[in-house]
């Protein structure tokens, strides 16, 4: 039997915070495969997730932050996020997950993290800023928009074999339309919630993304700076590189 919602979110944030992740342990594989999870079950749970925050109440911020990072990270051993992209789930429920990710962003990023934001800054003070910021880099479809340097050769042999056979295997996937659309929607909305972390977090992505949809980013940044007359110098020029795609 499936693990219910609830045994699933033990699973993913319920766990104590070190240096080297919980899902790295010899025995995730056998507990992970435990679940019974398959895509569409992964696809509901991410969106009920994604619109009531309030479940992550019972956990601490870096337990919240190392969940995220396992469910939507490309080098996650769970593949978590790859179900949105994989067809086995009908198209309109992976887009409403999605879609669902601006209301993560409005109701839990906005609630646990400061308005002002610099991206430069040490990050770990806060750790849910480190994931909410690196948010659109590491989701799957990075793959897709981004021409990527080849997987660093320093990295532990297992993380880059696993990194490598990821590429390959998304590199498979057709991608729907619907799928980028919600997407480029979702970044869009973010970038209009009060708070430069969420503004620094879907220029990023923005910025990513500049590779496959130039004339699109360039809109949408431009369309931003426009309307929003307060913004700060740094933020002002942070935009203006994502516009260009030149971000890291």
């Amino acid at each position: 039997m499936s693990a219910s919602y609830d045994q699933w979110l033990e699973f993913v944030f319920a766990n104590p915070v070190r240096g080297r992740e919980w899902y790295w342990d010899e025995d995730f594989d056998f507990r992970w495969a435990a679940l019974e999870l398959n895509d569409s079950l992964i696809v509901r749970y991410l969106t009920r997730l994604f619109l009531h925050p309030e479940a992550l109440s019972s956990y601490s911020l870096d337990q919240v932050e190392q969940g995220l990072w396992f469910l939507i990270g490309e080098s996650s051993p769970g593949s978590s996020s790859q179900a949105l992209l994989r067809r086995e789930t009908v198209l309109s429920e992976r887009v409403a997950c999605i879609h669902a990710i601006s209301n993560f962003f409005r109701s839990f990023v906005l609630a646990v993290t400061d308005r002002d934001y610099d991206p430069n800054e040490n990050r770990t003070e806060n750790a849910v800023k480190c994931v909410c910021y690196m948010w659109w880099d590491i989701f799957p479809l990075h793959h897709y928009t981004h021409r990527h340097a080849p997987v660093d050769p320093a990295l532990p042999a297992k993380l880059k074999t696993l990194l490598n056979a990821r590429r390959a295997e998304v590199r498979k996937v057709e991608i729907e339309a619907e799928i980028y659309e919600a997407t480029l929607k979702v970044m869009t909305e973010v970038l209009d919630l009060p708070s430069e972390l969420c503004q620094f977090s879907a220029l990023h992505g923005l910025g990513h993304w500049h590779d496959r949809f130039p004339e699109r980013i360039e809109q949408i940044v431009e369309a931003f700076v426009a309307r929003n007359k307060n913004l700060g110098p740094h933020v002002i020029e942070y935009a203006s590189n994502a516009r260009l795609g030149r971000v890291l």
